[in-house]
This record gives structure tokens, C-alpha cells and sequence, in this order.
């Protein structure tokens, strides 16, 4: 970044920490009322909220114990982790902000989900009130009902519903809010903001920090709050995504709230003096940010303090002075989940004196001191809360469905792509791209085809940004995306820190939130880095969440091998990619295929990882400037032949072609067939071709146990087998780590004798006519 200058400055000083606050929030309800921030219906909704919380975790825990269940013989299955005790800070961060603001959770998420749904359900208006129902599933009968009843009556039967539905995802039931796909660690509502509760611990906090940031970028002015729990500050993918927030470079800070719910236990561990060595969490927030990201320590346990900490924060946020750091400090009553030995780690001194500041019975007794509601109104509040509760839980499991097996993969992929940007997102340029020079048969470099890939797609919706490691200014270490920081500015295209995980995370996040990120992992040695959220998060995130989400997101990354950079910059990992459902992989050869199939993934409304080998950028090839796309998912013929049927992409097809070439010259006939696409793989032209040949040779970089190639020759032998005349024949790395010397690389990797030789071995193998 040649605008900061760095210079040698040693001048004797110190460096200074911020001072972080501490439980400043004294003031009552009575307080509240007064100075007339705090209404009685206000009070009576926070009130409404944490016993609706708490009534809904405690039938998790009568269902477990066998006290209550929603018919005789129900048996309830499914992850328990409870929040109980916690009520105050879901209740509390979420009567803060609006419907459209955004919010990620954990696995101990069901309070979050039922308060973000709350709290939107009653800022909507009656006409979006019944849109809601009509898109929750409610019967039409019920919508019909709720047509021509007043909108009180109206949310509270969208207050039914949203417990229903909560509960149906927790029984694992088609009308759940995710299809019974994830149920109670992955509750997701994106009519609401809500982008998913997350049960990798620390799994959201990059996710989070990508959804603020397409907020600030596409100007929408939203929020979004990360709840982390306080085992997840500890997670590396905490300390990338603060990194990522507070960098300098967002000149109008990043809308993020981290609020860790320090609920002082990971799942045993003990965040205070044991598997931690400050006091307070909230002190790392110093080691980000100047401003030590606006940090306070909060009492989770009181829900007029976490409301007025997180009020500031959002408005912070609003202001352009994001990121914020607030830590409330909270407890579970239960254990890590209902199964655990609490007694095994903790006292019962110890969770008598947290129980004694309970926060739903202290903000109860405040309405009462305050003249709010008298101690029967309460009582009588609660009775209400728990018959709502019940009956919606007993709804859920007599009257709701079980999911089909027939529909096993439905939600897997978006069947949807961005034909033409809307509008108001075209772009405005920094000044005019420069054409590429092209031979006079048309031909340019694969790197250029990639660059004006990207360029082109930039220049036609403004959602689409570029970033990574060292992209901007220097290009990325193989120039692929030089000068393109000079068309579209630091607002589109900018470093990252050296964090794997916190780029792909983010890409994740901004997607979801509205933008078609393309982010870029320098080497695919580096996405072992980044796998959790390449694999548990962008891969699982739409078919987790019942199919709702569309991420349209592309992870450039390349491959290398071939100039002695050994073990951890020469792998060749798509097979690491290829094996999770979610994902479609990408391994073009050509400069024409690598800009159209780009252009193709970044218009693609799912997570696509696209792998451009480092050994072909400096290849040439027709690439017409005129706008086209090449399809995912459809091979390429590269070869007519009726003898064998060579399949591959990336470098080796290129290698596989120079062998087919010297086959000939033995009067050995090959067809070559450049897959392009791994995930979906054009099985049916695989097929076609070995119906005609009845001889297979698969071809890749990667070593040969676990390689794409064997899941070829497996899925070919699984719907092709009467067709083969004898064994099919891998090509691959060997099985050992790419070596450094020259003449164990030559043949560590396939090269054109080894093709040769397996193309010989498919004939000589040959079993039948």
C-alpha cells in the first residue's frame, strides 16, 4: 500500500493500553422509567421474552428427564445445549436493533433465534405480518383467519407460529425453520436477519464480519452481532476476524458487535485462571484495535445493562466507528449439554451464588419495586408464557411432518445465477480498463483471461469485490490481478491479512448478506488453513439451513508443482474440496475456459472453489473479448479417438494431449476428455466416450490414494461397467508429499511417459472385445 509510508522510527516511549470499563451500568428500572428510556410495555416485552426463553429450554430439559413431552411415547433426539441463565443478554443485545439487522449465533442458540424472530415479529406492520405467515407455511385457513383479525391478534399468532416452527427444527420436522435439515444448533431465519446459529465453536465470528462489511459497502446502514460463547475467543478464528474488523483500511469501520456470552465455562474448561491468562476476555480487544474496539465487561445477568451496552455499540456501529467488543458476563445453570457431570468441574456454592442474581427474577422484582406489575401479574405472566410454550412444542410434534428421504438432497445447491445485475448495482469505475493485447489469432495469456474475467464481471455489478492476500496493489504473487485496483479502487479490491480462514469466513458472511464475493487463497496448500470454513461453513451453510441460504462466493486458489517448492507449496488438495457436499470445484486448462468458466462461477449462486494451475498462466490461448460463459459442469472433447478415453483437467490434460499425440504414433486411437468441471463432473460425456473406446485412463496431479481419478474410475465402474474391455488405469502423484529435487519431482508428478505408459497398460490390460 504505497500511500503508507513505512519508516525506520526508534524514538524511547512507551505504549499505552485503553482502559476497559467494567460494570459501569448502576441504574435501575425505576431509573429507566424515569428518565424515560424504558416504557411499561418495554418492560413487560423483556419480561415476556426471558421467561419464553427459559420455558422453552426447560421442556428440552422435562423431555430429557422424561417430565413432559408433546404426546405419550414422544422420544426427543438432538443436540441439548441450553441456555438457561442466559436469558438476559439474547433479550437484552436484541431489543436493540431492527429486523433488518443481521445476527450470527452458536449452538447454544435457541435463545438468540426465538428473540431476533420476537423482536421482528413485533416491528412488523399487519400487511408484512401476514407476509411472514404466508412464507412460514401457516395454512391457508389460518391466513385467511388472521386476514380480517386486529394486528394484535394477528402477532400473536405469528408468535405461535415462530415457537412452532423453533420447535419442529429442534424434532427434526419438515415445517422446521430449516427443514428439519439442522435442527437446535443450526437454526437459521434469513426473512429476519438471523444467518445461523453455528455448532463450531468460533465457526460464525468471520461469518459475521463479512455480513457487516456488505453492509457497509452496499450502504445499507445494518448492524451485526456475532454472539460468540467465551470457548470461541480462544479459537484462531476469533483472533482473524477481529484482525479483519479493525483493519485500517475500512476508513468507515466494519458494523460488527463481537458479544462474547461468557457463560465461564467452554464446555468444562474454565475461562478464569485456568485456560486463560488475563481476567476478562474483553482485554484482547486491545490488542486489535487503537481503540481497543470500544471493549466493556457488561453484566450478562442484568438485561437493562446488556440493553444499554449493546444500544451504544449499535449506534457506534451506525456511525461509522465499528467494531465493538462487548463481553457479558453470564452463567449456564445446566451443563455443556443436559448429559454432563456438572459436579465433575464445579461447585454447588458456586452455582447457588450465581442463581441468587437470576436474572428473570430480578428484573421481575424491578417491575414490581418500580409499580410496573404487581408479584401476581408476574406470576401470572409466567403461567401464560409456559402454556404458550407447551402448546406450541405438543403442535410441533403431533401435528408437524417428517422429512421425505426421497427429497435427501433438496436445498443441496441454488439452482439460481445472476443473469443480469440489477440496476442500482452497476458500477461506477476509477478509470477505464485497459484492453488486453491479443495475437492475430486472438490468443492471450491464461492470466490475462482470468484478470479480464474478473474485470468484466466487476464492471457489471458493483457486489462483486476482489480481495485476498497482496491482490491489490502488487497483484497477487503470480500478477494475475494487477492493475485492477487502478479500474475499481481500494473500496473493491484490498489485502487481507495472512488469515485463510478469516478471508474465506468473511466471503461466507458477505454473501449471505447480499454480495458476490471473490476471495483469493494464494496456494491450495493453504486451504488445509481455512477448512472449517471452506468445509463446515460455505459448503454446509444453504442445505444446513433447509435450503434458504444462496451463497454466491468464489475461492480462487491455485495450484502449483513442477519448480522444486516441495511439500507445502506443490499439493495438489481438490480432492480435499470435491469430497464435501456443497461445493462445486472448478480446474480449467485453457485461457478460454478460465474466463468464461469464472465469469460462470462468480454469476453462480453456491460457493465455487476455482483452481488455476500456477504452470498454465503463462500459456496462450483464443479468448474472444466479446461477453460469453462457459457452463459449470459440461466436459470438453479435446481429442476425438476410439481406442481409449483419457480423462483429466488442469495441467495434466494438457498432458495427457502430448501423450495421446505420441500414442497415435503406435496407432493407439485416444479420446481426451478435459473435465473443466470436478463438481458437478459431466459424467454423461465420460460415459459416451467410454461406451465408444471401452478403455479408461484418468489422469491428475494428485496422489493416488483418495485422488479425484479414483472417484472417476469408481463412479464409471458403477454406471459404465458392462462397457469396459478391461481395467481402467490412474495416473497420479505418488503417494508421499511433492519432494524438492528436480529429479524426484520429474517423476513424482504424471508427466507425458507415465500417461504414455498407462494409455500402453489399457491396452495390453484389455480382458474382452
Amino acid at each position: 500500500m504505497k500511500e503508507v509510508c513505512v519508516l525506520p522510527i526508534f524514538t524511547p516511549g512507551e505504549i499505552t493500553l485503553p482502559t476497559i470499563p467494567r460494570f459501569q451500568y448502576q441504574r435501575t428500572l425505576a431509573d429507566e422509567v424515569a428518565a424515560g428510556t424504558m416504557t411499561r410495555d418495554q418492560a413487560f416485552t423483556l419480561l415476556t421474552l426471558m421467561q419464553t426463553i427459559r420455558a422453552f429450554e426447560e421442556c428440552i430439559v422435562d423431555m430429557k428427564d422424561g417430565k413432559w413431552a408433546p404426546f405419550d411415547g414422544f422420544k426427543f433426539i438432538g443436540a441439548s445445549h441450553l441456555s438457561i441463565g442466559q436469558e438476559a443478554v439474547a433479550a437484552g443485545a436484541l431489543s436493540t436493533i431492527t429486523k433488518a439487522d443481521f445476527i450470527t449465533s452458536t449452538h447454544r442458540g435457541h435463545g438468540h433465534g426465538i428473540a431476533k424472530g420476537y423482536f421482528a415479529l413485533l416491528e412488523m406492520n399487519t400487511e408484512e405480518l401476514l407476509a411472514w405467515m404466508e412464507t412460514s407455511g401457516a395454512c391457508a385457513e389460518d391466513v385467511d383467519a388472521c386476514k380480517i383479525a386486529d394486528r394484535d391478534t394477528l402477532l400473536e399468532r405469528c408468535i405461535d407460529i415462530h415457537l412452532y416452527k423453533t420447535f419442529a427444527e429442534l424434532f427434526g420436522k419438515e415445517e422446521g425453520y430449516c427443514r428439519g435439515r439442522g435442527g437446535g444448533m443450526h437454526i437459521a431465519d434469513f426473512h429476519v436477519g438471523h444467518l445461523g446459529a453455528n455448532a463450531i465453536v468460533g465457526g460464525s465470528f468471520a461469518i459475521a464480519v463479512g455480513a457487516a462489511m456488505a453492509a457497509e459497502k452496499l450502504g445499507t446502514g445494518q448492524v451485526c452481532i456475532s454472539f460468540v460463547g467465551d470457548g470461541a475467543v480462544n479459537n484462531g478464528i476469533g483472533a482473524e476476524a477481529m484482525n479483519f474488523a479493525a483493519m485500517d483500511q475500512f476508513e468507515r469501520g466494519c458494523p460488527v458487535i463481537f458479544l462474547i456470552e461468557n457463560n465461564q465455562y467452554g464446555m468444562t474448561g474454565q475461562q478464569d485462571k485456568e485456560v486463560t491468562g488475563i481476567d476478562y476476555l474483553a482485554q484482547r480487544a486491545a490488542g486489535f484495535a487503537r481503540d481497543a474496539m470500544h471493549a466493556e465487561v457488561v453484566n450478562g445477568m442484568d438485561v437493562l445493562a446488556v440493553r444499554d451496552a449493546i444500544g451504544r455499540a449499535v449506534q457506534l456501529c451506525r456511525d461509522g466507528d465499528g467494531p465493538v467488543l462487548i463481553e457479558c458476563e453470564t452463567y449456564r445453570y445446566f451443563g455443556h449439554s443436559l448429559s454432563d457431570l456438572r459436579d465433575t468441574y464445579r461447585t454447588k456454592e458456586e452455582e447457588a451464588a450465581w442463581k441468587a442474581c437470576d436474572a428473570i427474577q430480578g428484573f421481575a422484582a424491578q417491575m414490581v419495586a418500580a409499580g410496573l406489575a404487581t408479584e401476581d401479574e408476574c406470576q401470572a405472566l409466567l403461567a401464560g408464557v409456559k402454556a404458550r410454550v407447551q402448546a406450541a412444542g405438543v403442535k410441533a410434534g403431533t401435528e408437524s411432518t417428517d422429512p421425505d428421504p426421497a427429497n435427501m438432497l433438496d436445498g443441496l445447491f441454488s439452482p439460481n445465477c445472476c443473469v443480469e445485475a440489477p440496476a442500482e448495482y452497476r458500477t461506477v469505475l476509477e478509470k477505464e480498463p485497459r484492453k488486453v493485447r491479443r495475437d492475430k489469432e486472438g490468443a492471450i495469456f491464461v492470466r490475462q483471461a482470468v484478470a479480464e474475467a474478473l474485470i468484466e464481471e466487476m464492471q457489471l455489478d458493483r457486489r462483486v469485490i476482489l480481495y485476498g492476500e497482496d491482490v491489490a496493489d502488487y497483484g497477487g504473487a503470480f500478477q494475475v490481478t494487477r492493475g485492477i485496483l487502478d479500474v475499481f479502487g481500494r473500496e473493491r479490491v484490498f489485502n487481507t491479512p495472512i488469515s485463510e480462514s478469516a478471508i474465506v469466513g468473511t466471503a461466507v458472511g458477505a454473501a449471505a448478506a447480499g454480495m458476490r464475493p471473490v476471495c483469493e487463497l494464494m496456494y491450495i496448500d493453504f486451504i488445509l488453513m481455512a477448512m472449517d470454513q471452506v468445509g463446515n461453513q460455505a459448503a454446509k451453510n444453504r442445505y444446513m439451513f433447509g435450503g434458504k441460504a444462496e451463497l454466491p462466493m468464489v475461492i480462487r486458489t491455485t495450484v502449483g508443482g513442477g519448480k522444486g517448492y516441495a511439500g507445502q507449496h506443490s499439493q495438489s488438495l481438490e480432492a480435499v474440496c470435491t469430497m464435501i457436499p456443497g461445493l462445486k470445484v472448478v480446474a480449467p486448462s485453457t485461457a478460454y475456459d478460465a474466463k468464461g468458466l469464472l465469469k460462470s462461477a462468480i454469476r453462480d449462486n453456491n460457493p465455487v472453489v476455482f483452481i488455476e494451475h500456477q504452470s498454465i498462466y503463462t500459456l496462450r490461448g483464443a479468448c474472444p473479448e466479446e461477453e460469453y460463459l462457459v457452463p459449470l459442469g459440461q466436459a470438453a472433447v479435446r481429442r476425438e479417438g476410439t481406442d481409449v478415453t483419457i480423462v483429466g483437467y488442469s495441467m495434466p490434460i494438457l498432458i495427457a494431449q502430448e501423450a495421446a499425440e505420441l500414442a497415435a504414433q503406435e496407432g493407439i486411437s485416444c479420446e481426451v476428455i478435459d473435465l473443466r468441471t470436478l463438481i458437478p463432473m459431466d459424467e454423461e460425456t465420460v460415459l459416451a466416450s467410454l461406451k465408444k473406446t471401452g478403455r479408461l485412463v484418468c489422469v491428475n496431479q494428485a496422489p493416488k490414494t483418495g485422488c479425484f481419478a479414483e472417484h472417476i474410475v469408481a463412479r464409471m465402474y458403477e454406471i459404465g461397467f458392462p462397457f469396459f474391455k478391461g481395467p481402467a488405469q490412474i495416473v497420479a502423484a505418488f503417494d508421499c508429499p511433492p519432494p524438492m529435487a528436480a529429479t524426484l519431482e520429474a517423476e513424482f508428478q504424471p508427466n507425458t511417459r507415465r500417461v504414455l505408459e498407462g494409455i500402453r497398460a489399457a491396452m495390453g490390460a484389455t480382458v474382452r472385445a
